[in-house]
């Protein structure tokens, strides 16, 4: 990979000679923070502000392409100040890599949601979150450091669109598209609608949408949910953005919640929040549910309506939520200093019941992979990097049938 030194940890091998390396307590967890994606042979991943392409037999390079954060700039490829990052997993569909990528919050940069095509990484549009406009039409862009994007996008086939949420700018939601969620025409990359719950709150509270979207039917109808920073769920038609209900669950901010995305299996919704306005000064003091730490963490939503069917406290999560054969599995981050430690949560999906927690050596940020009776999960606290590790879980097979083979974390 490219070295990119604007972004923390910085890997042994772009050090200069005799160089220390940087003191890693603000990282956001390096140069690969996303998932990769296989299609056709072919495995497509983000790092940095550039996009790999490799031959999944062998690793040869196909292509590579960087997302510029000032892509007016006619060196902006090579522009080592950039401090662009991908976040988004590659979100692959009709031969386009649908991301979304951020600009940190850095003045002369910019977000943006970009499709590339998946043969060569060539453009195919991009869509700016962060546009000048002048009679409606978008004539620019703001260089001021908004318009980021770090969710995955969601796809929906029937209605050709895919959803991504947006982030703040400056920690409130400017208009016109952040802190909201954006349907986008996958062919061309036209707004089709945008839905902007918190337009009119301009009070500095950090409330991105930074978890991805579900999408599922209910009757004959398609919808998206998806939960904010903001602490509240919402569930929208996915043709129009139309809101069918949504739930507050707590207050959010800075670290809380909604940041890993929720899973759905057919019944219920169910998804964890991060710790709270924590890592910074409260955003509305007077507000008694703005806490450094909010609860409940944990929480099941009724489809249809919205309804809480069980939650849980002390959950607290960066990671996306999994469910499989009545359980489903929640990564904790824990709190140093605190009795909470990190930890792979399961819990049934009717009652809420605890039924395991695996204490592990570092924060569960991942989701949970299944594949057959194997759980899969990464973890590592990333402003130390203390608890880096792949764990593997087996299930033993009904009848008390051992799983075969040993090692960390089986």
């Amino acid at each position: 990979m490219d070295c990119d030194n604007a972004i923390i940890p910085v890997p042994p091998q772009c050090l200069a000679p005799g160089q220390l390396p940087p003191v890693r307590t603000t990282t956001d967890g390096g140069l690969i923070t996303s998932s990769a994606t296989l299609s056709n042979g072919v495995v497509y991943f983000a790092g940095g502000k550039t996009v790999y392409a490799l031959d999944s037999w062998h690793g040869q390079l196909r292509w590579k392409r960087v997302l510029c954060g000032n892509p007016d700039a006619s060196n902006c490829e090579s522009d080592v100040k950039d401090p662009t990052k991908i976040f988004s997993s590659p979100m692959i569909f009709d031969g386009k890599i649908l991301l979304g990528q951020t600009a940190d919050g850095a003045t002369g940069y910019r977000g943006a949601i970009t499709a590339l095509n998946v043969a060569d990484g060539t453009a195919a549009w991009r869509f700016e979150v962060d546009p000048i406009l002048s009679n409606g039409q978008v004539i620019g862009a703001y260089n001021r450091g908004c318009g980021s994007v770090w969710s995955t996008g969601a796809v929906d086939e029937v209605n050709n669109l895919v959803f991504f949420g947006t982030g703040d700018c400056q920690h409130n939601a400017t208009p016109p598209y952040h802190e909201a969620v954006l349907a986008l025409d996958i062919d061309s990359g036209a707004l089709r609608w945008v839905f902007q719950p918190t337009a009119d709150l301009i009070n500095g509270c950090d409330f991105d949408f930074g978890a991805s979207a579900n999408i599922f039917d209910i009757g004959t109808n398609r919808y998206v949910g998806i939960g904010g920073k903001n602490g509240t769920y919402y569930l929208l038609r996915s043709d129009t953005g139309q809101l069918l209900w949504k739930t507050n669950v707590v207050f959010g901010g800075l670290s809380g919640g909604f940041i890993g995305s929720t899973a759905f299996d057919g019944t219920r919704i169910y998804g964890g929040t991060g710790y709270g306005d924590f890592g910074g000064t409260l955003c509305d003091p007077s507000n008694p549910r703005d806490l450094v730490l909010q609860n409940p963490s944990f929480h099941a939503f009724n489809l249809t309506n919205g309804a809480i069917e069980w939650d849980h406290d002390y959950s607290y999560t960066f990671g996306a939520s999994t469910v499989a054969n009545g359980v489903v599995f929640n990564g904790t981050a824990g709190l140093p200093g605190t009795p909470l430690v990190p930890a792979l949560q399961a819990f049934d999906t009717a009652t809420g019941q605890l039924v395991g927690e695996f204490p592990m050596p570092g924060s569960v940020n991942s989701s949970a992979t299944i594949v057959g009776n194997m759980i899969f999960f990464g973890t590592g606290t990333s402003f130390n990097g203390v608890g880096s590790s792949v764990q593997a879980f087996c299930i033993p097979a009904r009848g008390g049938k051992a799983c075969r083979g040993r090692g960390d974390g089986m």
